[in-house]
């Protein structure tokens, strides 16, 4: 379809032809558009006599130049050896000394204060007349294999379901274990800190299954009102770790799977610890230093 303006006699001029589309970056001249055309193109802009395409494309260039620019100044800051040493301060002896401390420290206490509680606790159970659990050579030899099919279901697990799913199910079952264990952990110091007039009341959870002769227990624990107060109290820590999983929290549950593990587990003989041992020593090459 032609256009029927006219331009000072000069020949019309179709619509596809008007505001310069066959150059784009160039001005119109007046054999490719009218006095329309012309007047447009010069008050289009951010200024007289600037092509608004031309203008576009220049505010476009102009942006990305500038973020090359600001990319390459912040990988240029970021590199070489001076710009991570200025960031770290320098390690000094005395710090040194500390962390080796630390690290001393919290890896032989745990198994100092969980030695003396399974000896007391074994002591409680042999004057009750009520035998601890040991663990015997099978056991020790089958706990690795077991650990192993675990930790491969867990990765099946990862790999079939939803990673979401898999870690709140993880944080729910750490989060009950958690406080069960830092409760059982603390409630014989926290028990020397009770007044002597404390209202303490007596409770127990019994589970039996069948009736009459029949009658067996699953479950009979019992507990009182102190024991109450540290589940509470440990109540608070399974919540921070919830929400925040911070490694403190993380820690404390750490430490209270440790303690109970120590203190309920008995061995029967040397001969065992080392098969717990150097299973575990495997295990732990395979599954974390290999994967």
């Amino acid at each position: 379809m032609q256009a029927s303006l006219s331009n000072g006699g000069q020949a019309p001029v179709s619509k596809g032809r008007v505001l310069g589309a066959g150059r784009p970056d160039s001005q119109p001249t007046n054999q490719e558009a009218g006095p329309f055309a012309q007047a447009r193109w010069r008050t289009s802009g951010p200024g007289k006599g600037t092509c608004p395409w031309a203008a576009g494309r220049g505010r476009k260039r102009a942006a990305g130049a500038r973020l090359m620019e600001a990319q390459n100044g912040s990988g240029a800051a970021g590199e070489g050896p001076s710009a991570g040493a200025e960031a770290r301060p320098a390690a000094t002896p005395e710090g040194m000394a500390l962390a080796y401390a630390s690290l001393v420290l919290m890896a032989l206490l745990p198994i100092f204060f969980c030695a003396v509680r399974s000896v007391c606790c074994a002591k409680l159970r042999w004057n009750a007349s009520d035998m601890p659990e040991t663990i015997t050579s099978r056991d020790a030899a089958r706990f690795p294999i077991v650990a192993s099919c675990t930790l491969l279901g867990l990765y099946l697990f990862f790999k079939i379901f939803s990673q979401e799913y898999i870690n709140l199910l993880l944080s729910m079952y750490f989060f009950v274990l958690g406080i069960l264990a830092l409760s059982h952990t603390i409630s014989p110091v926290m028990n020397k800190f009770f007044p002597a007039n404390f209202p303490n009341k007596q409770y127990q959870l019994l589970f039996t299954q069948g009736s009459g002769e029949t009658k067996e227990e699953i479950v009979n624990y019992e507990f009182d009102t102190k024991d109450l107060v540290c589940l509470a109290m440990s109540s608070v820590v399974g919540v921070w770790y919830l929400l925040r999983k911070h490694w403190i929290a993380n820690n404390l549950f750490g430490l209270a799977f440790s303690l109970n593990g120590v203190e309920l587990l008995h061995l029967n003989n040397v001969s065992t610890g080392c098969i717990l041992l150097g299973g575990l020593f495997v295990y732990d090459i395979f599954w974390v230093r290999t994967h």
